[in-house]
């Protein structure tokens, strides 16, 4: 038998079993241990490829703001990798570390596995240039990290704690997790040692307060999901390669992780035949995740009827209720962090002419709640819980002009989500409307060729080469221009 075999307790694979399973970090490292290029599908490997253009893309534009540039003059530690758009090479946690913050400011990276992107890929960067991996290293690298992450994550989601009952967001764990399945891979650890990993990443992982999330967070709300998930999947590598090891029930145990955010769970997938990133979830809109259906039933209303949202008399959005303690606020934005997670904010940006959330709306938020078309939207839009709707994808926008005429629109699948996705060509131009404002056009485009072709580099060297180099910045304005909305 298998020593790393745990008897159930009360078996989650099956109420009638008495035999021995491994823990489920076992059985997702193992997966992440054999993984092979051969044994992704082709589609799945264009996934993977899209997920670091598009996760690069939001570091790039976040590698301009004064908050990137006060973290990189603390994290002041020479090293061997690339901090994006900055000239500097820091140590590989340290880069990861700025890296994964830059991505997640502007909250436009994706939300596979909750945000499986930017802590997998923050990690696998950092780690493979100080490898000197390869191009194929890189990309499954990432493809397993950001498995390992979503197949934790759909575990437990649909039986998720609300945020006001157990304090935390579910993110930070599972892409702890998965950095650490992306960073051992590289660093060459073997099965045992990659197990080891796994469960030192989750016991290390940060709890990821609401607060800091959905309320007042400030500026070190990037750190959660991306830098801090980053770098505690490099370090638990590091650990394991030393020869620490880890709790191996740390998810299923009776006092573990699932018991812990939610009330109960499914043991997932572990093999090869379930891909994540064959129906991925990507962002349009620059803001929470929560409150992109709204928008987009926003933008479908004014599209249909131009003059609807200009003279109405009120605006209701119904939404699931177990977001709206995120997203909802009592007063109007009073930072750029809140501005992200601002529903009445967003949907009034939306109301008054905007096709999509830029990261301007956000970093110049009291510029555009000035605005009389904003700030006549603001002042009409109601929010409501509606028990009906059971998943953020799902929001009912109800309008009512001042002649009594009633519209409505209902939303089950928001741009970017899995039933309504972007197509490579909108997820390049993403990239391109993000990095091009920052690196300038060429650049721009020669970095878009090397992260598409990944799969085919023997030597990263001229991709990190790219993205190190120092910023080509042009005024923020020019962003809504380059993503042509």
């Amino acid at each position: 038998m298998d020593q790393t075999a745990q008897k159930c307790r009360s078996c989650i694979f099956s109420e009638s079993c008495l035999l021995p399973h491994p823990a489920i970090i076992h059985r997702l490292a193992d997966f992440a241990n054999g993984l092979t290029l051969a044994d992704i599908p082709e589609r799945v490997r264009r996934q993977g490829a899209l997920t670091l253009l598009d996760t690069v893309g939001c570091m790039i534009a976040g590698s301009v703001t004064a908050e990137a540039k006060l973290l990189q003059e603390a994290e002041d530690m020479p090293g061997p990798a690339s901090v994006l758009g900055s000239g500097l090479r820091l140590t590989t946690r340290a880069a990861a570390r700025v890296n994964g913050y830059m991505g997640d400011i502007f909250e436009i990276n994706d939300l596979t596995g909750g945000h499986a992107g930017i802590g997998n890929v923050a990690a696998a960067l950092a780690a493979a240039e100080t490898e000197g991996a390869s191009g194929e290293d890189l990309l499954v690298a990432t493809i397993a990290g950001v498995e390992v992450t979503t197949r934790i994550y759909d575990m437990f989601y649909p039986k998720l704690k609300p945020y006001s009952e157990c304090g935390m967001v579910p993110v930070g764990l599972p892409s702890a997790v998965g950095a650490a399945a992306a960073a051992g891979r590289l660093f060459g650890l073997d099965r045992l040692q990659l197990r080891e990993a796994l469960a030192i990443a989750a016991a290390l992982a940060g709890w990821c307060p609401a607060e800091t999330i959905f309320g007042k967070g400030s500026t070190i709300k990037p750190m959660l999901f991306g830098a801090s998930p980053a770098h505690t999947g490099l370090l638990a590598a590091s650990y394991a390669r030393a020869g620490l090891s880890g709790p191996a029930e740390i998810l299923e145990s009776p006092i573990g992780y699932f018991a812990t955010v939610a009330r109960g769970f499914s043991p997932g997938e572990f093999g090869t035949d379930h891909w994540a990133l064959a129906r991925p979830r990507r962002k349009l809109h620059a803001c929470c995740g929560y409150i992109h259906s709204a928008i987009d039933a926003v933008v479908s209303l004014r599209q249909r009827d131009p003059q609807a949202l200009s003279d109405a008399r009120a605006i209701e959005v119904a939404m699931p209720a177990y977001v709206m303690p995120a997203v909802v606020k009592d007063g109007p934005p009073r930072t750029s962090n809140e501005a992200r997670f601002h529903t009445r904010f967003c949907l009034a940006v939306a109301a008054s002419g905007a096709t999509a959330i830029l990261p301007d709306h956000s970093e110049r938020f009291a510029a555009h709640l000035a605005d009389p078309a904003v700030a006549h939207a603001y002042a009409r839009i109601h929010i409501v819980a509606d028990p009906t709707l059971d998943h953020y994808h799902r929001t009912i926008v109800r309008v009512e002009d001042v002649a009594g005429k009633r519209l409505e629109s209902r939303n089950d699948a928001p741009r970017g989500s899995p039933d309504n996705p972007l197509s490579d060509e909108e997820v390049i131009a993403k990239f391109e409307g993000l990095a091009g404002p920052v690196f300038g056009a060429a650049r721009s485009a020669r970095t878009r060729d090397l992260l598409l072709a990944v799969e085919a580099e023997q030597s990263l060297i001229p991709l990190f080469e790219q993205l190190r180099g120092a910023n080509d910045h042009r005024p923020r304005a020019r962003v809504a221009a380059a993503l042509g909305v």
